[in-house]
This record gives C-alpha cells, structure tokens and sequence, in this order.
C-alpha cells in the first residue's frame, strides 16, 4: 500500500534541521515544516512529518518500493488520530485509534486486510480520563475516527 505522498523524496537531510531546548525543529531561522527519515539497516525508510516545528501529520516506516509497512498520525506533537500497520504484502494487519497518545480502540484484520478479525474498546483508567479531559481544553484536537474507520485509508 503506497501513501498518496512521498516522504523520501519530500525529506530534508537531518544535518539541517536543529532542535531547541523546547523540542521545536528549526530548518535555519523557520520553525521546519516538511519530513525528515532515515535509511535503517534493513532498506526500509523511518520518517516523521512536522509543521510549524512540531510533529504533525504522518510518521512510519515505508519499504525500499515505497510501501507502507507503519502509519501513525499526530497532531500538535501528540501521537493522536488512527496508527496503521501493514503485512510486507501490503494488506492491512492492525488499525489503533490514539487520543492524545492514549489507545481508545484496536481493530485486527484476516489476512486478506478487509475482514475484521477482533476490535476492543479499550478501558481507560480514571488517571487516563482526566488527562485527556485536560488535554482537550490545553490542546483542542478533534477526536480520532471511530473503529468503523479502520480500514479507510482516507481517515486519520
């Protein structure tokens, strides 16, 4: 399953990004916004999106042909929206809603990527419920997908 963009070739070469004591990325004196990767050792390429110099947007692994192996979204640097993972056939293995980087719900698919094979809500602590009750009014994000769009690529 290839993306509906390139993060090799979008990505900057980490020697020109700088990071600052508040974890903001700079690419010179603007805040970086675009893709920053790396080659790993096995051919596959690890890459993370940002804008305004903050994580935003999606961040995975893709194979040397460009497919996607991990899909994970965030927002405002919080893990947050639908993470993906896929079989290196291209099928869709796991599907995982994250709020403010918290799980909320997991849908596991057959082999043939479209057929569910398990889904579960998870059960939040109380601790996880406040946190994510503050975050919404710190950081107001919208809520992730719910579990019927787990297989629509097209949501995040």
């Amino acid at each position: 399953m290839k993306p509906n963009y390139d993060p090799v070739a979008l990505s900057v070469p980490d020697d020109e990004i700088g990071i600052d004591d508040d974890q903001v990325y700079w690419h010179g004196s603007e805040r970086f916004t675009g893709f920053t990767g790396e080659t790993l050792r096995d051919g596959d390429y690890e890459f993370q999106c940002f804008r305004d110099g903050v994580l935003d947007g999606p961040s995975g692994q893709v194979t040397p042909d460009g497919d996607l192996i991990v899909e994970e979204w965030y927002r405002r640097n919080f893990l947050h929206g639908i993470t993906r993972r896929f079989r290196r056939d291209g099928t869709l293995a796991t599907a995982v809603a994250y709020e403010y980087a918290h799980p909320v719900w997991t849908v596991h698919f057959d082999f043939d990527g479209r057929t569910v094979q398990s889904s579960h809500t998870a059960e939040l602590s109380e601790s996880e419920r406040k946190t994510i009750a503050v975050l919404r009014d710190e950081v107001p994000l919208p809520a992730p997908p719910g579990p019927e769009h787990a297989a629509d690529l097209n949501r995040h």
